[in-house]
């Protein structure tokens, strides 16, 4: 018997599992290759960020200003002319700017022009002066006129060394007008010479007429006496004799003296010059050594128009010896100081904190600054570089390193599968 041709076939009853078999395939590779694709995905770098510096810019600027205002009151406290400023620094606080007679501190500028013109190592004698008529007669005028001057015969060999530490130490006039006329030339010709100097160096109330100070129309501020104390203490040559307490020399004249009498009375002091005339009173710039909390210091203080030798000695000593208290210690950074934070990809937040730590000290006038650079960070254990803190200071500029504080570890897989908008960057990682 045949089978009818049109007779409907039986549905095969084996695909229906094939098809479903498939489904699951396509489902597990795809979830296989979804896994891959989240483990193999390279995740965003921590982002950082530096802490505010605001508390620690208020702490510097307080430190300045209350250097400045300790210093300020210092002179301001002083009954008559005084100023007051540091080697190494450019300000100088002053009670009183006006020009009044220096009297013998004018020959610190009449040194300080010569060694510019006839230059003088340290320790040379240098080139000899025969003392002539005009000295002569030039000495007898200053002893005629109570000025300070040793005569010695005409015809004498002096050197330039001789003439500096007469004129210098026990601040002889004679030989001061011979040096100034050897290296400079005449009374004109000096005054000339000191305008020019005193314009380049920005010292505008100083006018000298003669390079002795037995002019009472030798004059500057005392602001202008102490950046002249700057200028002598650069100069070793001129320096070398200022800081002398004593010195012998020949013609019968033996042993001269030091008018500064801190030299041997303060401890530290390295010079400079005192001054007196009946119109000048009793003036004094002196240069002291010392350390202020800890920070080597050379301090200059200068006073003008005193009743007396004692009197303007008490006065600079006590503004030689105040201006320690106007330092003022700052700590730039401490020990694991915090300076900024990261945020890792998976929302954990690192510090970045100092490796070190460093200090100042602020004279007045000064500041210091501190910035932080913080560079890319990834997994890795705990101190690994993060940057650098670069400290300007007075006393020299540092880097401090910055690390992480802890280990930084990468999520695992299953936040990594749970977390697709940040693992394939669709969406922002978190910021500290």
């Amino acid at each position: 018997m045949h089978r009818d041709a049109s007779a409907p076939t039986a549905p095969s009853r084996r695909h229906g599992p094939w098809i479903a078999g498939s489904v699951a395939g396509a489902i597990l590779l795809g979830a296989g290759g979804y896994t891959a694709a989240c483990a193999l995905t390279p995740l965003p770098a921590p982002r950082t960020a530096a802490t505010d510096t605001a508390e620690w810019d208020e702490a510097a600027t307080a430190s300045a200003e209350l250097a400045t205002s300790t210093v300020a009151d210092l002179v301001a406290a002083q009954t008559g002319p005084a100023a007051v400023g540091w080697q190494d620094g450019e300000a100088v606080w002053s009670t009183d700017e006006s020009p009044r007679p220096i009297a013998s501190i004018s020959k610190l500028v009449t040194v300080l022009i010569g060694l510019e013109r006839a230059p003088l190592a340290q320790g040379e004698d240098g080139p000899a002066h025969v003392w002539t008529a005009a000295d002569a007669a030039r000495q007898q005028a200053y002893l005629a006129d109570d000025g300070i001057a040793f005569p010695i015969p005409v015809g004498t060999e002096v050197t330039t060394r001789q003439m500096l530490t007469l004129a210098l130490l026990p601040s002889a006039n004679d030989f001061a007008a011979a040096y100034a006329a050897m290296t400079i030339g005449d009374d004109a010709a000096f005054a000339a010479a000191v305008s020019e100097w005193a314009e380049r160096h920005g010292l505008a109330t100083l006018s000298l007429a003669e390079p002795t100070g037995m002019d009472e129309a030798n004059v500057a501020s005392a602001a202008d006496v102490v950046r002249i104390g700057r200028f002598a203490l650069a100069n070793p040559t001129l320096a070398e004799f200022t800081r002398m307490p004593s010195a012998e020399l020949p013609w019968d004249i033996g042993t001269v003296k030091n008018t500064n009498p801190l030299l041997t009375q303060l401890p530290g002091t390295i010079g400079l010059k005192t001054g007196r005339s009946s119109v000048a009173g009793y003036n004094l710039v002196a240069a002291q050594e010392s350390s202020a909390s800890g920070r080597p210091a050379v301090k200059i203080a200068a006073v003008l128009g005193r009743d007396s030798g004692s009197e303007r000695a008490r006065h600079t000593s006590a503004l030689l010896t105040g201006m320690d208290g106007a330092a003022q210690p700052l700590p730039l950074v401490l020990p694991q100081d915090l300076v900024g934070t990261a945020v890792t990809v998976d929302g954990h937040t690192i510090e970045l904190v100092a490796n070190g730590s460093a200090s100042t000290v602020l004279f007045p006038g000064e500041q210091a600054a501190r910035t932080v650079e913080l560079t890319p960070i990834t997994e890795g254990p705990e101190g690994q570089p993060a940057g650098t803190i670069r400290l300007t200071a007075p006393t020299g500029d540092i880097e401090v390193p910055v690390v992480t504080a802890t280990t930084i570890r990468e999520p695992d897989l299953w936040w990594r599968v749970t977390h697709p908008a940040l693992v394939f960057g669709w969406a922002e990682p978190p910021t500290p």
